[in-house]
């Protein structure tokens, strides 16, 4: 009987570390991580993040906490070490971030444009300007309202170089020029409201088109091309920064999958594409 028992155990064992020998470890979905991202608000507002982020969780299992402002707010969260990777528009800014040891590898990635949007009857008659900056001295002329997001965001900061081609000094019309103080959604729906012009992203626009009593005015210019680019934070910025992790989703941003992924966002929805690769 004894002898039994411990064949029978013996053959337990040795079922076991069968069964052992014959499992392998699940790799079929990498580890969970998470990374703080300082991005632009037109990057946001346009849903590009939202519809890349199952891929970039089901590719490297990195999840994306965002935090969204203008370009010269989020490069300054970085600069704080309150972030781990950053994407702006606003490159004197964005070289200036990386000259003074905030950040490195920076990368241009993808673009789209700026186009003035207004009223659909284009009471400024903007269509007819010969020039981009030509157009926005046109609203204030006409006394027409200039809705401005005022919150040293790439935006803004391209719109002041409008004016100054311009000639213009818009805050000296305290009666038609707005500045919002606030993000690009936020200005195209006051824009809206008080039908007015601002100047915007094609691509948060376009995603917001069907909500808004606006249509594109000028959307032609060397002038008017944005383009986008993705920064990693300095680790010495705080102790916090996720250098690593910061470093796979850049890989990934920049890789073929992701490049594939953003040449059609917008197409199926809007009938466009709302970013282009390369700049």
């Amino acid at each position: 009987m004894k002898k039994a028992l411990a064949v029978f155990f013996a053959l337990c064992i040795l079922a076991s570390l069968a069964a052992c020998g014959d499992s392998k470890p699940n790799t079929s979905a990498p580890a969970d991580r998470s990374i703080l991202l300082s991005t632009t608000t037109s990057v946001n507002d346009s849903g590009l993040l939202d519809y890349l982020q199952p891929y970039l969780k089901e590719d490297t299992g990195i999840t994306l906490d965002i935090l969204a402002q203008g370009s010269g707010q989020a490069l300054a969260t970085a600069a704080a070490g309150d972030a781990d990777v950053v994407i702006a528009h606003s490159p004197a800014a964005e070289k200036e971030f990386v000259e003074n040891g905030s950040g490195n590898s920076r990368t241009e990635f993808m673009h789209n444009f700026f186009v003035i949007v207004g009223p659909p009857s284009d009471p400024a008659g903007l269509k007819s300007a010969p020039d981009v900056a030509s157009a926005m001295k046109m609203v204030l002329d006409t006394n027409n309202k200039f809705l401005s997001r005022g919150d040293n965001s790439g935006t803004h900061t391209k719109e002041l170089s409008l004016w100054k081609l311009s000639d213009t000094d818009p805050e000296a019309d305290t009666e038609n020029y707005v500045s919002v103080g606030k993000g690009m959604g936020d200005t195209l729906v006051m824009t809206s409201e008080m039908q007015g012009y601002t100047l915007a992203d094609l691509s948060t626009f376009l995603s917001m088109k069907a909500n808004l009593d606006l249509e594109v005015i000028v959307d032609s210019g060397a002038d008017l091309k944005n383009v986008y680019s993705v920064i990693l934070v300095n680790e010495q910025a705080g102790k916090n920064v996720k250098t690593d992790d910061a470093k796979d989703f850049m890989d990934w941003l920049l890789s073929d999958r992701a490049a594939g992924l953003i040449a059609v966002y917008g197409e199926e929805r809007y009938g466009e594409a709302l970013f282009f690769l390369g700049v």
